[in-house]
């Protein structure tokens, strides 16, 4: 009975002794396994929606008045203000300086409008419309945005305004594009119909190069309103049909009548 013992102890040391050898084998491979990587989500930073103002002018025709926030979240965002015609003339066309300042970080930018080359009508002495842009994109969580009026044109042709941004010749090139299509469109209507004019359309007779001897503003001015008068009219056909179509293309050819 004593070596039956001695044997079945034996056995137990001498299997314990293996699964303690497996154990340490395995504790070793699992340590020189590499780790999964776990990617910690990158939280977006939450910003304060900017400040909007208005900066003090004197003798500006055109006001800013009521600027205000419609949408952010926390990085990008759209703020609307209303602009006042206080001038006894009607507007044609304007420039509004966005300027930033956010820490020690400045910068400014401008956007320019021709009401003429949309479907709204020009804006009359004491009437005023909402006008509409974007924020900004920058990290620092307090910003400033102050509005002011860079350039102003009337329905008559004369303006005023610093104009830093060249945007009379921005203006000059695009009513001379909507001249040059809107004349060229219009020939085609009286030789035909609706359908004629959009297969010109269509086959580039709206597509023209601005002519040399201009400001880099100018030709930029040209190609924005030949991109303009196309869309408008290509909208127009789409959503109206062939008799407003041609209601509006005689509206702009009589519109840009006698522009150079």
């Amino acid at each position: 009975m004593a070596e039956i013992y001695k044997h079945r102890l034996l056995l137990r040391v001498l299997t314990l002794g293996v699964l303690t050898l497996c154990l340490s084998l395995l504790s070793r491979s699992g340590s020189n396994a590499p780790l999964a990587s776990v990617k910690e989500p990158q939280l977006q930073v939450q910003t304060q929606a900017p400040v909007i103002a208005v900066k003090p002018q004197v003798d500006t025709p055109l006001l800013i008045a009521a600027p205000r926030i419609i949408s952010w979240d926390g990085q990008d965002g759209e703020f609307a203000y209303e602009l006042i015609n206080a001038s006894g003339k009607p507007i044609r066309a304007y420039a509004i300086m966005q300027r930033v300042e956010a820490g020690s970080t400045q910068s400014s930018s401008i956007s320019f409008s021709n009401l003429d080359l949309t479907s709204s009508p020009s804006l009359q002495p004491n009437q005023s419309l909402t006008d509409f842009d974007t924020c900004p994109a920058i990290s620092e969580k307090e910003r400033q945005i102050s509005l002011s009026v860079d350039y102003v044109e009337f329905s008559d042709g004369t303006k005023w305004g610093k104009d830093t941004a060249k945007s009379a010749e921005r203006s000059a090139g695009q009513r001379a594009a909507a001249s040059l299509i809107s004349k060229r469109l219009l020939k085609i209507l009286n030789e035909g119909d609706s359908s004629n004019v959009m297969s010109a359309i269509e086959a580039g007779a709206a597509h023209i190069e601005p002519p040399a001897g201009h400001s880099d503003e100018w030709k930029e001015g040209f190609r924005n309103g030949s991109n303009s008068v196309v869309a408008r009219l290509k909208s127009v056909q789409k959503r109206d049909g062939s008799r407003q179509f041609e209601q509006k293309l005689r509206q702009l050819a009589e519109r840009f009548k006698g522009v150079d």
